[in-house]
């Protein structure tokens, strides 16, 4: 019983980040689209192939890091214990 409270409160957490994320996603979208902008509007970004690509998808990448660092902390959890 102990492995199943633990895994529903790893996966409440992970639920509870995506909500955060979820909340806050538009704010972290129009962030990133000045910052491309800006970075656009310099000279500098030509020098680095996919800089801009890189960073428009940022928020895509940050949607799946919660999701995987859940499942490593539930396989980590049930081998240790």
């Amino acid at each position: 019983m102990k492995k199943i409270f633990g895994v529903m409160i790893i996966i409440a957490m992970v639920s509870a980040v995506y909500l955060i994320l979820m909340v806050s996603m538009g704010a972290i979208t129009d962030i990133v689209e000045t910052a491309n902008a800006t970075m656009t509007a310099s000279s500098n970004l030509s020098n680095y192939p996919g800089a801009s690509e890189g960073l428009v998808a940022a928020p895509w990448i940050m949607w799946f890091v919660p999701g995987g660092i859940g499942i490593a902390v539930i396989i980590v959890y049930l081998r240790a214990s």
